[in-house]
Parts: C-alpha cells; structure tokens; sequence
C-alpha cells in the first residue's frame, strides 16, 4: 500500500513528554477485513502496528509486523506478548485493541494525549454516561473503566495484564491495580466501535469453562472489593 495511504501521526507529537505510540492487536484472522481498516485509520505506521497471530492463516496489513502465539487460549499473554514486542521495537506507550474495533482518525492520537498530559498508567475511552476523567484510587462502589477492547498502556510502567487471567475479568483486575498501584485511569471521549462485542465469548462451552475459571480467580483476589461493592450499592439503593 502506498504511503500515502496511511495517516501518520506527526513524529514529533510522538515524542511528546518522551512517549512513542506503537499498536498492538492479538488477532485469529476472522476478521482481515477490519484489520486492514484499523491499520490504516489508527494514524500509526505499520512498522509500529504489532499482530499478535494467534493462528496460522492470519492475513496481516502490509508493513506490519507479525509475531506468532498458537499457544493455549489466553487474551492476556497475547496481549502481553504484543506489548513486549512493541517496547523492543522501542514502544513507551502502546494501544492494544481488539481486532474488529473501528477508531476514528484521531481516537488513539486523543488517548495517547491524554495519557500523557494526565501523567495516568492507563488511558481508555469513556463508558456512556461517565465523564471523561482521570480515575486513581477509590474503588467503591466499583464501576469499571477501562475497555478490554482498547485501552492504551504506559509501557514504562510495570503494569502488565495477569496471565492467570486467561479470558474474562482480566481487564477487571487490569482496572483495579492501574487505579490502585499505579497512577490511575484517564478516560477520553473518543470516536470508535467495538462491532462484535461478545460474539467469540459466546461461541463455544470452551468460552464458558474459561470464564468460570477466571470467575473463580477473580473472586480470589478481589473478595474484599466485591464484598464492600455489595454493600454500598446496597446503600445507596435506600
């Protein structure tokens, strides 16, 4: 594809405050089509865009760089593989998306701004009804921010998706640590589409054994947080 083509982010907003953007998308294929389209409206060039190949016949944009995982079902060692190849690539910040999200023109330049100018570990566009704010430290009653399906990292932090996590509730835990370990969560009101929300998750019982073991971990870990997210909402309900 000629270079042309391709909306590049200017290089020196790149280097804004020291941080340079790379893309990371774990993909199985189904969908080339949205794949070369994000490639091509993410304003990223295609030597920063990382395909995570999760099976052997993916059809990646040209100029991309592909890394293989045929390995068990886990989104988030795929999502850990694509982030570290982009920081030997010389990443400091990087966007992980899902392979059939449609973003603006702007969307990943507006998240990497926001990252940046808000000093947070995490930036991931607004949820309907929230406001576009940096989220750190309080978690009751809890109420997500980040979106599994793009969200872009801080890569010189020490934040890192939890490969005990292999499915679901793996951004959740993503969530609580980046709002109580590291510096917190900017949300953005930003143009995109997540167009096949949950149809991989509810194609197979493989999915559901999955999700009951990250079900199992997550209550594990988060016990306390889920007790006392029970109780406020239980307040605030009178």
């Amino acid at each position: 594809m000629p270079t042309s083509q391709w909306l590049f982010l200017d290089d020196r907003r790149d280097h804004v405050g020291g941080m340079l953007l790379f893309i990371t998308v774990p993909t199985l294929g189904s969908h080339p089509e949205m794949l070369e389209s994000l490639a091509q409206s993410s304003g990223v060039p295609p030597e920063r865009i990382v395909i995570v190949a999760t099976g052997p016949n993916v059809k990646a944009p040209m100029g991309t760089v592909v890394v293989e995982d045929f390995g068990s079902l886990n989104i988030q060692r795929w999502w850990n593989r694509g982030i570290e190849e982009c920081i030997e690539r010389g990443a400091t910040a990087v966007a992980v998306l899902n392979d059939d999200v449609r973003v603006g023109p702007s969307a990943l330049r507006e998240l990497h701004e926001a990252l940046m100018k808000s000093g947070a570990t995490v930036a991931s566009p607004t949820r309907s009804g929230e406001p576009a704010k940096v989220n750190r430290g309080r978690l009751i009653p809890y109420s997500p921010k980040i979106w599994g399906c793009l969200w872009v990292v801080d890569a010189k932090s020490d934040l890192r998706p939890d490969e005990r996590y292999e499915w679901w509730y793996g951004d959740h835990d993503l969530d609580i640590r980046a709002r109580r370990d590291f510096k917190g969560i900017v949300t953005v009101d930003v143009d995109y589409e997540h167009m096949h929300s949950g149809e991989a998750t509810g194609s197979s019982n493989r999915f559901e054994e999955i999700i009951k073991r990250d079900e199992l971990t997550y209550q594990s870990d988060y016990a306390r947080i889920q007790t006392l997210d029970r109780w406020a909402k239980r307040m605030l309900r009178r």
